[in-house]
């Protein structure tokens, strides 16, 4: 092995930036993700149960879940599958005969009672079918991990409309970013709670109806690039409004279509870094066309999105486009390994020597003296049979492994093929490492 530092030169630190685009569509209470259709399966409905998005671990494809059966025939043709926890013998069996088929993978840790603090709404839950005796329990977690848009109306105090889901305290998601919107006040008044100009306009968030998309962070990377934001309200299939960051400064202005209501008018803002849009436009975007939304029978941008995984039932004859583009920097470290000529020409694999030869000159209980007449192996191919090539220093470069100051090994990098280096080469190996 041979063990060299590398140059000043050698090391080169640069980011990539990139801007993923995506793309959500939602209709009918179903998000579908660029332009991706929900696929079925034989136990699924949604076989990633990715709610129009990304399955983050896709452990569970189409399965159905843990489905208890008491008896045999309720057992499908796919077979009788065995519980999800394995059988522990002195544990007993639990309390319920067979899954049904495909059931769901799960994490599951295993203790004594007492041993673990839980609470009702939290992410694990007991499962008393696997409780031997009053010392052992078993918690149990889902696999079953999606991300996508959602779509959250929070109608100001006292306005609940036909809402199930409202409670006290009312819009705390609101007053969760109620001051990184006064933060950002200075990209755009639109941005304050409470702002009142005779030019701009006055309002008190506080007081609105204010519509948040939620856009989770892994479909953008650090931020929603400026300029990109893409909102279309569609009725029965035809752009009824559309708002775009014309600005770059997160004020979501109608745009389209020509001559519609509120053309113009800002509607919202976006959060760029955060991933939050938030619509307070009002206006009739229907022309008081009856449509069955979910608080209201005429369609407007606090409406906008609905179905998106809100829980809510929204008219067929509407449907939302949302598209962004995101902001990503990937730090990358290129390192430059160099196999000069004359160096690297010793290999530790044992076939680089001529088999069979003695390694030990003299030992004894004072000395250890290996041999150094050994002769190594002689790998130069020839173009004739029977005959030996002259004898060249070469080996074969398998892998490059990077040390850190104190010589403590930190990264191997292993070439797909070995590479033939002959002592009057000069080579050059490019490692790439995204951090």
């Amino acid at each position: 092995m041979s063990l060299k530092k590398f140059g000043q030169s050698d090391i080169i630190r640069n980011a990539m930036r990139a801007h993923p685009h995506s793309n959500f569509f939602i209709y009918d209470s179903s998000v579908y993700y660029d332009h991706k259709p929900i696929e079925s399966g034989s136990f699924n409905s949604d076989i990633l149960s990715a709610s129009g998005g990304i399955s983050l671990h896709e452990y569970n494809v189409d399965r159905i879940g843990t489905t208890k059966l008491n008896n045999d025939s309720e057992v499908t043709t796919a077979g009788r599958n065995p519980p999800i926890v394995p059988y522990v013998a002195g544990r007993g069996l639990p309390a319920f005969s067979y899954f049904k088929a495909s059931p769901r993978s799960r994490t599951f840790v295993e203790g004594p009672a007492g041993s673990f603090e839980i609470t009702a709404s939290g992410p694990m839950q007991v499962v008393s079918d696997y409780v031997a005796n009053s010392t052992n329990v078993v918690f149990t977690g889902s696999y079953v991990m999606s991300s996508s848009i959602t779509r959250e109306l929070m109608l100001r105090a006292g306005n609940t409309g036909s809402l199930t889901n409202v409670s006290t305290p009312v819009n705390r998601h609101y007053y969760g970013l109620r001051n990184s919107l006064e933060y950002y006040g200075a990209r755009s008044p639109h941005y304050l709670v409470n702002y009142s100009n005779s030019l701009v306009g006055t309002w008190n968030k506080d007081n609105q109806d204010i519509n948040l998309v939620s856009i989770p962070k892994i479909f953008y990377g650090s931020q929603i690039d400026p300029g990109s934001i893409s909102l279309k309200f569609y009725i029965t299939g035809t752009l009824v409004g559309e708002l775009r960051d014309t600005k770059h400064n997160g004020e979501l202005i109608q745009v389209g279509p020509e001559g519609s209501t509120g053309s113009g008018s800002v509607a919202g803002v976006a959060m760029y870094e955060e991933g939050f849009l938030l619509l307070t436009g009002s206006w009739d975007l229907t022309d008081g066309i009856s449509y069955d939304f979910d608080t209201s029978t005429t369609g407007s941008w606090t409406r906008f999105a609905c179905g998106a995984n809100d829980g809510q039932s929204c008219s067929t004859s509407a449907s939302f486009g949302v598209s962004f583009d995101g902001h990503t920097e990937t730090q990358i470290l290129t390192m430059y390994a160099h196999a000069r000529r004359g160096e690297v020409n010793y290999s530790n694999n044992p076939t680089f020597l001529e088999f069979n030869q003695t390694k030990l000159a003299a030992t004894s209980s004072a000395y250890y003296i290996e041999n150094d007449k050994q002769t190594i192996k002689n790998t130069v191919s020839s173009s004739y049979e029977g005959f030996d090539a002259p004898f060249e220093r070469q080996v074969y470069v398998s892998r490059v492994a990077i040390y850190d100051d104190d010589k403590r090994l930190i990264g191997v990098a292993t070439l797909s093929n070995p590479v033939l280096k002959k002592e009057a080469q000069d080579l050059s190996f490019k490692l790439k490492l995204d951090i």
